[in-house]
């Protein structure tokens, strides 16, 4: 069935603070860069957090071990500036086999309770394969999934990794939206404009250890369009929207506590290093 002209919602929150959660570097770039440059245009405070090491990331078993994941962070960083992003951080996992384990989600839970995020962008773990070219990488998926199971419940919940309340000083914290992307079931649509796009080039040329982007320019450009054609706008990135207000078991607690900030509020806490990556 084709598309409409107008089949995606625009998603125009632009929050205080986001988080994106990817497995390696340069993912985030894919997934969120011309978005994210478009939040810290006006004002969003962005964090990016990559979960592996990106060690795995070449077919050149010679590189000694760790070195390509200094290389890799070095470009993250580079790339996260285009982007005026400059809280990037790593979780060190390692590259290729990673799990949603109990770890990696505690791990997770957190980053968000330090960043406090009101809008989280992951990478969709159910989505196995792409077209018939692309079959989706596991640590993807694994990833995703982790951040969706720090999101709710484990980040919300003060019994959730007590340890992080008790010794670590951690406040539970409650995500208002997540958007999943890279998926087949985008529902909305986040407009950002071509000096993000720009951004979102600058980017990903960063990463030179993985790919050349200087041919990526008609096609980040052709689907911007094509997406802002379906909701309205001139250009746009697409997701998948969960919005996580309150249900009814919860109004208790929405009516003690303030709901999330757009573009307001207090600074999160001071980021507490977890790794050499930040």
């Amino acid at each position: 069935m084709p598309e409409t002209a107008a089949d995606l919602e625009r998603f125009t929150v632009v929050p205080a603070r986001a988080l994106v959660v990817v497995a390696h570097p340069d993912d985030g770039d894919f997934l969120a860069a011309s978005v994210l440059a478009a939040w810290v245009r006006q004002g969003t405070r962005a964090t990016l957090c990559v979960v592996t090491d990106g060690d795995a990331g070449s077919d050149d078993v010679t590189i000694p071990a760790g070195e390509l994941a200094r290389v890799r962070l070095a470009e993250q960083r580079a790339a996260a500036a285009h982007l005026g992003v400059d809280d990037v951080r790593c979780l060190g996992y390692p590259d290729g086999i990673l799990e949603n384990t109990l770890d990696v989600r505690r791990a997770l839970v957190r980053v968000v309770r330090q960043v406090r995020p009101d809008v989280v962008v992951t990478m969709d773990p159910t989505r196995h394969w792409l077209d018939r070219g692309y079959l989706n990488h596991p640590d993807h998926r694994a990833a995703g999934a982790a951040t969706l199971d720090a999101v709710f419940p484990s980040a919300r919940d003060g019994r959730a990794f007590p340890e992080l309340l008790r010794k670590e000083h951690l406040e539970p914290h409650k995500v208002r939206y997540v958007l999943l992307g890279a998926t087949d079931g985008d529902d909305v649509a986040v407009p950002v404009a071509g000096v993000d796009l720009e951004a979102k080039l600058h980017a990903l040329g960063e990463h030179r250890s993985q790919f050349d982007a200087g041919e990526m320019g008609t096609g980040v450009w052709q689907r911007a369009r094509e997406v802002g054609a379906r909701c309205g706008v001139e250009f746009a990135e697409p997701y998948r929207l969960f919005d996580l207000a309150p249900g009814p078991s919860q109004r208790v607690a929405a009516e003690a506590e303030p709901g999330p900030a757009i573009l307001g509020g207090e600074p999160p806490p001071p980021p507490l290093p977890t790794t050499d990556w930040g």
